[in-house]
């Protein structure tokens, strides 16, 4: 799961925690933290930060991914944008 909130005591996060112990055993849901990635920009694509590195194998390795997140503006928050800059990429 993905938590487009930064706000370690937000709405979505406790959510998104809720979902986690709700779950049945077969699913196991984790919590991606993108309150920590550098934001992207394209030269760092030849020499990616080890937090979008990371970041990117944890989604790759992911069978599906759940946005849990506030909307913004009519939009998603800026940090979740960032971070699917950052998992879109090589």
């Amino acid at each position: 799961m993905i938590v487009g909130s930064l706000r370690k005591d937000s709405i979505n996060r406790k959510v998104a925690k809720a979902l986690a112990e709700l779950a049945p055993a077969v699913l196991k849901l984790s919590i991606v933290d993108i309150g920590q990635l550098p934001i992207y920009n394209q030269d760092g694509d030849e020499n990616p930060p080890a937090a979008w590195t990371e970041f990117r194998k944890r989604i790759k390795a992911a069978d599906a991914i759940l946005f849990v997140t506030p909307e913004h503006n009519r939009s998603v928050p800026a940090a979740l944008k960032n971070a699917i800059d950052i998992g879109s990429r090589p």
